[in-house]
């Protein structure tokens, strides 16, 4: 049996953050994840440092994230539910795709990537943490997410999104495989609250 992948993580742009500095030292504490139990202990810390930091939410939601989610609720078309919320489909010709990521507050995607799909992500509402790789061989980057910035993911490139408020994220994706047909799976939530 293999190894389980492990990932240091660089909490480096939280700790230059005097508002993410706080969080930040006892979060690197958690490095490295190697394992799915480490992976899901890490969201999990993150989301509950996070809220005992933040009394009150910084990134703020509008009806527009209400509103998706309630589309999410109802199961119409174009609609992926999830644990975490879910997707709503916006634009689907083979192989462009754009969707909105509806988070819930507490939520987290798996640690991820893709063989072929390019992804670029825009926050638009709430706030977060992503865990992405920047460029190979170096550790994951732990970065807030928050109204404005934007990420691209090339192929190959590990990622996770985790919700440590609700959070909305619009994605554009060159998706070659077909829609979510190119994503291997390195930790999924476990469903645990």
């Amino acid at each position: 049996m293999s190894a389980s992948p492990a990932f240091e993580l660089n909490h480096g742009t939280l700790e230059a953050n005097r508002r993410f500095a706080e969080i930040a030292e006892p979060l690197s504490e958690l490095s490295p994840i190697d394992s799915e139990e480490s992976f899901n202990h890490y969201c999990r810390e993150a989301c509950r440092l996070w809220a005992g930091h933040f009394r009150n939410p910084i990134g703020r939601t509008s009806e527009q994230f209400t509103n998706l989610l309630a589309q999410i609720e109802r199961r119409s078309q174009q609609v992926i539910k999830t644990d975490w919320g879910g997707v709503v489909v916006t634009r689907h010709e083979h192989p462009q795709v754009e969707k909105w990521i509806v988070m819930e507050q507490g939520a987290y995607l798996a640690l991820e990537m893709h063989e072929q799909k390019d992804e670029r992500l825009a926050v638009k509402e709430g706030a977060g943490l992503i865990l992405w790789r920047r460029m190979a061989d170096q550790p994951l980057a732990v970065q807030a997410l928050l109204p404005g910035d934007e990420f691209h993911l090339e192929p190959g490139k590990e990622h996770c999104l985790i919700a440590t408020e609700n959070l909305l994220v619009f994605e554009r994706s060159l998706d070659p495989k077909g829609l979510d047909q190119d994503v291997i799976f390195i930790y999924e939530p476990d469903g645990a609250e």
